[in-house]
């Protein structure tokens, strides 16, 4: 077998989920990524609220969430707690205005792994986006080679 049949799981897209009810964070947020070209296999989705983003994540499966704290329909808090339980691999990244710093303390006891201050430095925001698709990577690659491991002819 080819090195390339191998490793199926590396030529999977990175799937990204942007949940803000401002669409104009979301577009922007979205621009950088397609248009960065550290982020050339990655798959941008959008969702405006609690709801619209519980059905994108079934959906879709996003490996990074972008995650607003406030939602028009629901608590972005809630929503990290619930989705980390049900997927915990998914790296939950949290948008924030500078007065919810305490909220954001909360998010990663429920699991975020950072957070991107509102107004947001793209420098800043490639490298939080960054790191956690290379976390999912790793774990992938762990994945493969424990799957690997365990079926050997």
């Amino acid at each position: 077998m080819n090195e390339e049949s191998d490793s199926p799981a590396e030529d999977l897209t990175i799937k990204v989920l942007i949940v803000d009810d401002e669409i104009e964070i979301r577009k922007s947020i979205s621009r950088f990524l397609v248009f960065h070209p550290a982020f050339q296999d990655v798959q941008v989705i959008h969702a405006s609220g609690f709801q619209e983003a519980m059905e994108a994540v079934t959906q879709h499966r996003p490996l990074v969430v972008l995650q607003d704290i406030n939602l028009p329909d629901g608590n972005g808090l809630q929503f990290i707690k619930h989705m980390k339980r049900a997927h915990p691999m998914i790296q939950f990244i949290v948008i924030t205005g500078a007065s919810d710093l305490d909220r954001v303390m909360d998010a990663v006891a429920y699991g975020a792994v950072d957070y991107i201050r509102k107004p947001m430095d793209l420098d800043a925001l490639r490298q939080v986006v960054q790191e956690a698709i290379h976390r999912c990577q790793r774990w992938a690659d762990l994945f493969r080679d424990e799957y690997w491991a365990e079926h050997e002819p």
